[in-house]
Protein backbone atom coordinates (compact mmCIF):
# COMPACT_ATOMS: atom_id res chain seq x y z
CA UNK A 1 0.00 0.00 0.00
CA UNK A 2 1.37 3.40 -0.86
CA UNK A 3 2.05 5.79 1.98
CA UNK A 4 2.07 9.51 2.55
CA UNK A 5 5.64 10.84 1.99
CA UNK A 6 7.84 10.35 5.02
CA UNK A 7 9.77 12.95 6.95
CA UNK A 8 11.91 15.28 4.92
CA UNK A 9 15.66 15.36 5.66
CA UNK A 10 16.79 18.12 8.02
CA UNK A 11 18.16 20.22 5.17
CA UNK A 12 14.89 20.10 3.28
CA UNK A 13 12.98 20.91 6.45
CA UNK A 14 15.12 24.01 6.94
CA UNK A 15 14.54 25.02 3.33
CA UNK A 16 10.79 24.66 3.80
CA UNK A 17 10.95 26.76 6.94
CA UNK A 18 12.78 29.52 5.08
CA UNK A 19 10.25 29.37 2.28
CA UNK A 20 7.43 29.64 4.79
CA UNK A 21 8.72 32.90 6.28
CA UNK A 22 6.30 35.56 5.18
CA UNK A 23 3.62 33.02 4.21
CA UNK A 24 0.08 33.55 5.50
CA UNK A 25 -0.51 32.06 8.93
CA UNK A 26 -2.11 28.62 9.11
CA UNK A 27 -5.79 28.54 10.03
CA UNK A 28 -6.66 28.61 13.74
CA UNK A 29 -6.62 25.31 15.60
CA UNK A 30 -10.16 25.77 16.92
CA UNK A 31 -13.18 27.73 15.79
CA UNK A 32 -14.87 29.47 18.68
CA UNK A 33 -17.57 31.99 19.48
CA UNK A 34 -18.10 33.94 22.67
CA UNK A 35 -21.69 34.87 23.49
CA UNK A 36 -21.18 36.48 26.89
CA UNK A 37 -17.78 37.32 28.36
CA UNK A 38 -18.10 37.33 32.14
CA UNK A 39 -14.73 37.50 33.94
CA UNK A 40 -15.97 35.28 36.77
CA UNK A 41 -17.54 32.59 34.61
CA UNK A 42 -14.51 30.31 34.72
CA UNK A 43 -13.74 30.68 38.42
CA UNK A 44 -14.95 27.13 39.12
CA UNK A 45 -15.68 24.94 36.10
CA UNK A 46 -17.39 21.55 36.35
CA UNK A 47 -16.93 19.10 33.50
CA UNK A 48 -19.94 17.18 32.23
CA UNK A 49 -19.00 13.83 30.64
CA UNK A 50 -18.84 14.43 26.91
CA UNK A 51 -21.46 12.75 24.75
CA UNK A 52 -20.40 10.24 22.04
CA UNK A 53 -22.51 11.04 19.00
CA UNK A 54 -23.96 8.19 16.91
CA UNK A 55 -21.49 8.84 14.09
CA UNK A 56 -18.67 8.27 16.60
CA UNK A 57 -20.26 4.98 17.68
CA UNK A 58 -20.14 3.80 14.08
CA UNK A 59 -16.61 5.03 13.48
CA UNK A 60 -14.62 3.43 16.29
CA UNK A 61 -15.89 -0.11 16.03
CA UNK A 62 -12.66 -1.54 14.59
CA UNK A 63 -10.17 0.67 16.48
CA UNK A 64 -9.89 -1.22 19.76
CA UNK A 65 -11.50 1.58 21.77
CA UNK A 66 -15.13 2.26 22.60
CA UNK A 67 -17.01 5.46 21.89
CA UNK A 68 -17.49 5.97 25.64
CA UNK A 69 -13.75 5.67 26.20
CA UNK A 70 -13.08 8.20 23.45
CA UNK A 71 -15.57 10.66 24.94
CA UNK A 72 -13.99 10.23 28.38
CA UNK A 73 -10.52 10.83 26.96
CA UNK A 74 -11.54 14.08 25.29
CA UNK A 75 -13.35 15.24 28.44
CA UNK A 76 -10.19 14.64 30.43
CA UNK A 77 -7.98 16.35 27.88
CA UNK A 78 -10.01 19.54 28.10
CA UNK A 79 -10.10 19.39 31.89
CA UNK A 80 -6.32 18.99 32.01
CA UNK A 81 -5.89 21.87 29.58
CA UNK A 82 -8.11 24.19 31.64
CA UNK A 83 -6.26 23.25 34.83
CA UNK A 84 -2.95 24.00 33.11
CA UNK A 85 -4.32 27.50 32.41
CA UNK A 86 -4.95 28.01 36.14
CA UNK A 87 -8.69 27.25 36.17
CA UNK A 88 -10.22 25.39 39.14
CA UNK A 89 -11.71 22.32 37.44
CA UNK A 90 -14.08 19.76 38.98
CA UNK A 91 -13.73 16.45 37.08
CA UNK A 92 -16.63 14.80 35.31
CA UNK A 93 -16.49 11.81 37.66
CA UNK A 94 -17.46 14.04 40.60
CA UNK A 95 -20.56 15.29 38.80
CA UNK A 96 -21.47 11.72 37.79
CA UNK A 97 -21.25 10.67 41.44
CA UNK A 98 -23.50 13.56 42.49
CA UNK A 99 -26.21 12.44 40.08
CA UNK A 100 -25.80 8.68 40.59
CA UNK A 101 -26.10 9.10 44.38
CA UNK A 102 -29.71 10.10 43.73
CA UNK A 103 -30.30 7.37 41.17
CA UNK A 104 -30.13 9.76 38.21
CA UNK A 105 -28.15 9.64 35.01
CA UNK A 106 -25.81 12.57 34.35
CA UNK A 107 -27.52 14.98 31.89
CA UNK A 108 -24.82 15.15 29.24
CA UNK A 109 -26.93 17.22 26.85
CA UNK A 110 -28.96 19.31 29.30
CA UNK A 111 -26.86 22.31 30.35
CA UNK A 112 -29.43 23.72 32.73
CA UNK A 113 -29.86 20.53 34.75
CA UNK A 114 -26.10 20.00 34.89
CA UNK A 115 -25.44 23.63 35.82
CA UNK A 116 -27.98 23.63 38.65
CA UNK A 117 -26.46 20.57 40.29
CA UNK A 118 -22.89 21.77 39.68
CA UNK A 119 -23.59 25.12 41.32
CA UNK A 120 -25.38 23.59 44.28
CA UNK A 121 -22.92 20.78 45.00
CA UNK A 122 -19.61 22.29 43.91
CA UNK A 123 -20.05 26.06 43.87
CA UNK A 124 -19.55 26.04 40.10
CA UNK A 125 -19.66 29.25 38.10
CA UNK A 126 -19.97 27.31 34.84
CA UNK A 127 -20.14 23.86 33.30
CA UNK A 128 -18.62 22.47 30.11
CA UNK A 129 -20.56 20.11 27.88
CA UNK A 130 -19.16 18.44 24.78
CA UNK A 131 -19.86 16.05 21.94
CA UNK A 132 -17.32 13.87 20.13
CA UNK A 133 -18.25 12.87 16.59
CA UNK A 134 -15.06 11.54 14.99
CA UNK A 135 -12.02 9.60 16.19
CA UNK A 136 -9.89 7.93 13.55
CA UNK A 137 -6.53 6.55 14.57
CA UNK A 138 -3.55 6.91 12.26
CA UNK A 139 -2.48 3.87 10.28
CA UNK A 140 1.24 3.18 10.49
CA UNK A 141 3.90 4.83 12.59
CA UNK A 142 5.03 8.33 13.51
CA UNK A 143 7.42 8.51 10.54
CA UNK A 144 5.08 7.22 7.88
CA UNK A 145 1.36 6.61 7.44
CA UNK A 146 -1.15 6.04 4.68
CA UNK A 147 -4.03 7.29 6.86
CA UNK A 148 -3.39 10.17 9.27
CA UNK A 149 -5.31 10.64 12.51
CA UNK A 150 -8.55 12.57 12.34
CA UNK A 151 -10.56 13.94 15.29
CA UNK A 152 -13.67 16.05 15.62
CA UNK A 153 -15.46 17.37 18.70
CA UNK A 154 -17.26 20.46 19.97
CA UNK A 155 -17.67 22.01 23.42
CA UNK A 156 -19.75 24.68 25.08
CA UNK A 157 -19.45 26.62 28.32
CA UNK A 158 -22.66 27.38 30.21
CA UNK A 159 -23.27 29.67 33.15
CA UNK A 160 -24.07 28.03 36.48
CA UNK A 161 -26.67 27.73 37.79
CA UNK A 162 -28.79 29.16 34.97
CA UNK A 163 -27.35 27.21 32.04
CA UNK A 164 -27.00 30.19 29.70
CA UNK A 165 -24.52 29.50 26.92
CA UNK A 166 -21.38 31.63 27.19
CA UNK A 167 -18.90 30.15 24.71
CA UNK A 168 -18.54 27.44 22.09
CA UNK A 169 -15.54 25.81 20.46
CA UNK A 170 -15.15 23.30 17.66
CA UNK A 171 -12.08 21.23 16.80
CA UNK A 172 -12.14 19.35 13.50
CA UNK A 173 -8.76 18.25 12.23
CA UNK A 174 -7.19 15.66 9.98
CA UNK A 175 -3.42 15.97 10.06
CA UNK A 176 -2.09 17.15 6.74
CA UNK A 177 1.42 16.57 5.37
CA UNK A 178 3.98 19.23 4.56
CA UNK A 179 3.49 18.43 0.90
CA UNK A 180 -0.10 19.66 1.16
CA UNK A 181 0.78 23.03 2.70
CA UNK A 182 4.20 24.30 3.79
CA UNK A 183 2.51 26.13 6.67
CA UNK A 184 1.95 22.74 8.31
CA UNK A 185 5.65 22.82 9.26
CA UNK A 186 4.78 25.01 12.25
CA UNK A 187 1.16 24.02 12.73
CA UNK A 188 1.36 20.71 14.57
CA UNK A 189 3.13 19.58 17.75
CA UNK A 190 6.59 18.45 16.75
CA UNK A 191 6.74 21.04 13.97
CA UNK A 192 5.21 18.68 11.44
CA UNK A 193 8.12 16.26 11.87
CA UNK A 194 5.92 13.26 12.68
CA UNK A 195 2.43 11.86 12.37
CA UNK A 196 0.35 12.30 15.52
CA UNK A 197 -1.90 9.74 17.14
CA UNK A 198 -5.59 10.53 17.53
CA UNK A 199 -5.02 11.18 21.25
CA UNK A 200 -2.17 13.61 20.53
CA UNK A 201 -4.32 15.41 17.98
CA UNK A 202 -7.26 15.65 20.39
CA UNK A 203 -5.08 16.87 23.26
CA UNK A 204 -3.57 19.56 21.01
CA UNK A 205 -7.05 20.82 20.13
CA UNK A 206 -8.14 20.83 23.77
CA UNK A 207 -5.10 22.87 24.78
CA UNK A 208 -5.78 25.42 22.04
CA UNK A 209 -9.43 25.72 23.09
CA UNK A 210 -8.58 26.20 26.77
CA UNK A 211 -5.94 28.80 25.98
CA UNK A 212 -8.38 30.73 23.79
CA UNK A 213 -11.14 30.59 26.39
CA UNK A 214 -8.94 31.81 29.23
CA UNK A 215 -7.36 34.54 27.10
CA UNK A 216 -10.82 35.76 26.13
CA UNK A 217 -11.95 35.94 29.75
CA UNK A 218 -8.80 37.85 30.67
CA UNK A 219 -9.44 40.40 27.92
CA UNK A 220 -13.04 40.79 29.07
CA UNK A 221 -11.89 41.72 32.56
CA UNK A 222 -9.82 44.66 31.31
Amino acid sequence: MSSVPRIAPAGLGLALLLLCIGCPKPPPVVKQQTFSASPGSIKVVVLVPFYPRPDLLRGVGDQGISAEEVAALVTGFFGDALAAEGVHVIPASDLETAFSSQGRATPRRDPRAAAERAARDFGATSVVLGEVYRWRERSGEALGTDRPASVGYQMSLHEAPGGRRLWTSRFDETQRPLSADVRNLGRYPGGGSRWLTAAELARWGAAAAAESLVAGQWRASK
